[in-house]
């Protein structure tokens, strides 16, 4: 034991050493490589990345544009509010095709003569430039582009903050006779913003210029968070909504975050991207942790081998102070610990339980006429044959000198009795295949298990048992 003591101190020792060098070594290069990488942080990956999303946002909406501009270009379309918008059931059939076909949440169209807004199952309602919700289709003949994006409510789908792309519709002369197009719900932008952040491992969301939190992997905070009274970003949230794009800097909770942001037009939201020096030195440390795992990589492996070594001998140690050397079988010390667990199961299962007592018959004439060594061989003949025929879940052990037992789960004794007449028979007919002065077999005594039965009542049962089958004559089986 004091050997194995001293080859762990010396391992232990020898790994700290190589441990220890690695660290000194990779600590310092730590320090000089955090600075590099905070300064290319703030004057490149931030803004990249907000550039990389703010580029992916245009082209997402390329489609819906494209969209929208087929609507108001088609001349179905324009011949139906020309024609006095009367067939109702067109119209509805019309935005509900564009709605299927291209996947969106909702088409739409809002007729400048009568004022009335169509959507997929009718008329929503009627716009009013009394109504400051209306506001934006009464600007839009003004607007200077043929479409504008839009951030608001769908009336049409339980107010689900939606984007909406109008387009102006014009007439064949080029009059202005309404506004259509689609909406896309912003649930597609909070998904976008959740593919970026697991992309980047950044912290992004889009605020409004109110500051009012707009689109956030916590939907929580979705119009009910601003920044300028949110704790860490509220230093710097002013010159953020008065700003257009930039990088800022401030600490939140024990933790300092670099943050780039820039203005979307096409929104009228601004996107913000914030990494934690934390996160972003996270590479850092892992690189110093890959080294550090290496310089141990070797002790662990020695470790690991003498380990291995420790729980071999310690098994074949185990192994040995439950198996019965000669037969292999479970011992006596070993069968008491099985018997206790099986009577705990029988307690909470209510099954049946019986036991089996049996010796070699004849065994010291054996012993007389073959010496030990053929009295052993009978023995682990015996084993071997009732191992073999006995079921899965049943125990068997060696006693002591002739005498084995076996435990029989989920069996009364009257079945114990047919499956011990069967290994009976089998060692009888194995061991007398030669003629020999002394006959071979084994007696048997079964006792069934009841409820105030410990390991020794029910072994004594059985016992007795046992005697009656050596008084009977032997070869056989009571119980």
């Amino acid at each position: 034991m004091h050997q194995f003591a001293s080859r762990w101190k010396l391992l232990f020792v020898l790994g700290a050493i190589l441990v220890s060098g690695f660290v000194v070594v990779n600590f310092a290069n730590y320090l000089v490589s955090s600075n590099s990488i905070r300064s290319a942080l703030i004057n490149n990956e931030l803004p990249l990345t907000s550039n990389n999303i703010y580029s992916e946002i245009q082209a997402s909406l390329l489609r819906p544009i494209y969209i929208s501009s087929l609507m108001a270009n088609d001349t179905f379309l324009k011949d139906w509010v020309i024609e006095g918008e009367t067939d109702l059931n067109k119209i509805t059939r019309y935005l509900t095709e564009i709605q299927k076909k291209y996947q969106v949440a909702s088409t739409f169209l809002v007729s400048a003569k009568t004022h009335r807004y169509y959507h997929t199952k009718g008329v929503l309602k009627s716009v009013s430039p009394q109504v400051p919700k209306d506001s934006w289709f009464f600007s839009m003949e003004s607007h200077e582009g043929n479409y504008r994006v839009d951030v608001d409510a769908n009336e049409a789908n339980r107010n689900h903050l939606t984007i909406f792309v109008n387009h102006k519709l014009h007439d064949f002369e080029g009059n202005f006779i309404g506004v259509t197009g689609l909406g896309l719900d912003v649930v597609n932008v909070a998904t976008m913003i959740d593919r970026y952040t697991e992309n980047y491992q950044r912290s992004i969301y889009f605020v409004d210029r109110k500051g009012f939190i707009k689109s956030h992997t916590d939907e929580s905070m979705i119009d009910t968070v601003n920044i300028l009274k949110l704790p860490g970003i509220s230093t710097v949230a002013d010159k953020l909504l008065t700003g257009d794009s930039g990088f800022l800097i401030y600490d939140r909770v024990q933790d300092t975050v670099l943050l780039s942001y820039r203005y979307i037009p096409e929104l009228d939201w601004f996107l913000l991207v914030e990494q934690t020096e934390d996160v972003a030195l996270a590479p850092l440390r892992n690189a110093l942790f890959f080294n550090l795992i290496i310089s141990a990589a070797i002790t662990l492996l020695v470790l690991l081998i003498s380990g291995f070594t420790i729980h071999h001998f310690q098994s074949h140690l185990e192994s040995m102070a439950k198996t019965d050397k000669l037969t292999g079988l479970f011992n006596r010390q070993y069968f008491d610990v099985l018997f206790a667990h099986v009577i705990n199961n029988v307690g909470r299962h209510t099954s049946r339980l019986s036991l089996a007592l049996f010796d070699v018959d004849n065994l010291k004439t054996v012993n007389d006429q073959e010496g030990h060594l053929g009295g052993d061989r009978l023995l682990q003949s015996v084993s071997l044959l009732a191992r073999e025929h006995i079921r899965k879940n049943d125990v068997i052990a060696r006693w002591g000198g002739d005498e084995f037992v076996i435990l029989f789960q989920d069996c009364d004794a009257k079945t114990a009795a047919q499956l011990m007449d069967r290994i009976r028979l089998r060692i009888f007919s194995t061991a007398n295949q030669e003629e020999a002065p002394v006959q071979k077999s084994i007696s048997v005594g079964i006792a069934e298990f009841e409820p105030e039965d410990t390991c020794e009542t029910l072994l004594a049962r059985a016992d007795t048992q046992l005697y009656e089958a050596k008084r009977k004559g032997r070869n056989r089986i009571e119980g």
